[in-house]
């Protein structure tokens, strides 16, 4: 089975919030989430952008609805807006090479 990545950017009109606020939204979605793991990093004050790690396509594709509910209320409250989403088969993971 071939792991699957999901790559988004999003920019932030009031700034990216802190590192212990998205820390504390990854605590409360893990439960909910097959993804092995999400990696949010940030670009410049106003833009971050996230990859998640699935192990297979199949799971990625289970919970995109899952995903777009999520996203939709998360920018409703927030403002943010997404830029940019491309995804697919990993080709390799240096930490498992």
């Amino acid at each position: 089975m071939t792991k699957y990545a999901i790559h988004t950017k999003w920019e932030w009109p009031d700034g990216v919030p802190s590192a212990e606020t998205m820390q504390g939204w990854h605590r409360e979605f893990r439960s909910q989430t097959k993804a092995e793991d999400i990696i949010w990093f940030q670009i410049d004050s106003n833009t971050h952008q996230s990859v998640i790690i699935f192990s297979s396509e199949e799971d990625a594709k289970a919970e995109l609805e899952m995903r777009q509910k999520q996203r939709a209320q998360s920018i409703n409250e927030t403002g943010h807006k997404m830029v940019e989403e491309t995804m697919g088969p990993v080709l390799s993971i240096m930490s498992e090479a």
